[in-house]
């Protein structure tokens, strides 16, 4: 049973609609029975996992969540990874972006002044394009790089239904204008 005054919460970057549109022209280029594709509405890079959440503690999130000063930036995506234990196919940056690194430090370190456990592991600015995937594929296309520009970050539910999951973007925070053209590595 599940507790309506809970919500399952997490912090995110979201793709522009042109970088939606090419990561999913990405998945369209895999076989069928890689796995199972993320719905392209679902695509984006989570900075912090916060889980379930009370409203107090969502309350407090969207108050520090107001003050994380960080530029707008922009990154590449343009390598393809896979994680065995999760079986999860992913698109990144073979380019650390620094940008990318200050924001998720940030907003992870705003979310533990409210309570929240923090992951200890590095941050790994990665985003997930096929869960299930049982193996690695040896001949996997080539990834295009893709760029995205980030001007905003958001907190998002997740939402079970029968369908599947979905997530609800529940508010968003802009980023310092300026910088939006920096390509920083």
């Amino acid at each position: 049973m599940t507790n309506p005054d809970v919500q399952r919460l997490f912090l995110a970057i979201w793709p522009n609609e042109g970088a939606r549109a090419a990561l999913a022209d990405v998945q369209k280029r895999f076989p069928s029975g890689t796995g199972r594709a993320v719905n392209s509405d679902n695509l984006h890079i989570t900075l912090v996992f916060l889980g379930a959440t009370h409203e107090e503690q969502r309350q407090c999130v969207e108050q520090v969540m107001a003050r994380v000063n960080s530029p707008a930036f922009s990154f590449t995506l343009d390598q393809l990874g896979y994680w065995r234990k999760p079986q999860v196919l992913w698109a990144g940056s073979s380019v650390t972006s620094s940008p990318l690194q200050i924001l998720a430090e940030s907003v992870r370190d705003a979310a533990a002044q409210c309570g929240f456990r923090i992951e200890e592991r590095p941050f790994q600015g990665h985003l997930t394009l096929f869960r299930k995937v049982r193996k690695p594929l040896r001949n996997a296309p080539a990834m295009m790089p893709i760029p995205w520009a980030v001007n905003s970050f958001t907190l998002v539910e997740s939402i079970t239904a029968e369908s599947g999951v979905f997530y609800k973007v529940l508010r968003t925070w802009p980023l310092a204008s300026g910088a939006a053209d920096s390509t920083s590595g």
